[in-house]
């Protein structure tokens, strides 16, 4: 799965992903990540993304995009995460002081791990214990799937906290690509009398 990463930024494009499939496109009324962001969190605005220039294709297959002719709503709730490109913030608005923390999410079917900001001096844990209530930004993410594999990276994507189901200031992830080094059992110290137990044997027709 390739995220967008290579687009200047003198727009803003997000690219959507779900469980199933990933859409793309310029999302109505957002000029920035905080503005989009504000947008996610907010419960009183519509419960759907509404994204112009749209293409959408399954999870799994980056080069089967359909490009629509009409712009497409994407559910909020759900939403797994949104690759974002574009300013940060409106250029003249202070930032805040943060530090990043390392982030691991098991998002099924996914595992993300980057980092995210907290105040100076936080408990990393517990600040991921707040902003896993709604959508956060995770920078310089990497995603894989359950067993690893990389599907995608992102400088700053946009997680659902309520698709997470557990997460960790951590900066390892589960990774079964390589293959398992194969232990020497040991020894037996004594080997048990050996019985001798009739088996019936089913011969194949």
């Amino acid at each position: 799965m390739q995220l967008l990463n290579d687009h200047p930024l003198t727009s803003v494009r997000i690219e959507v992903v779900t469980t199933t499939f990933v859409a793309s496109g310029v999302p109505e009324g957002i000029h920035d990540l905080g503005r989009f962001l504000e947008a996610l969190n907010n419960a009183a605005t519509a419960r759907h993304i509404e994204l112009h220039d749209p293409a959408i294709r399954p999870l799994y297959r980056a080069a089967a995009q359909l490009h629509l002719e009409a712009p497409i709503l994407v559910r909020r709730d759900d939403i797994v995460f949104a690759n974002f490109e574009g300013p940060h913030f409106t250029r003249g608005t202070a930032k805040p002081t943060v530090m990043g923390a390392p982030v691991l999410l098991m998002a099924p079917p996914f595992q993300i791990s980057g980092s995210f900001d907290v105040a100076p001096g936080a408990d990393a844990t517990q600040a991921l214990r707040q902003a896993a209530h709604g959508f956060f930004v995770v920078r310089n993410a990497t995603v894989y799937d359950a067993e690893g594999n990389t599907l995608g990276e992102g400088e700053q994507i946009i997680v659902n906290g309520a698709t997470v189901q557990m997460t960790a200031a951590s900066r390892r992830h589960i990774d079964l690509t390589t293959p398992a080094v194969r232990r020497t059992a040991a020894p037996v110290a004594q080997a048990e009398p050996e019985q001798h137990i009739e088996h019936e044997v089913v011969r194949a027709a």
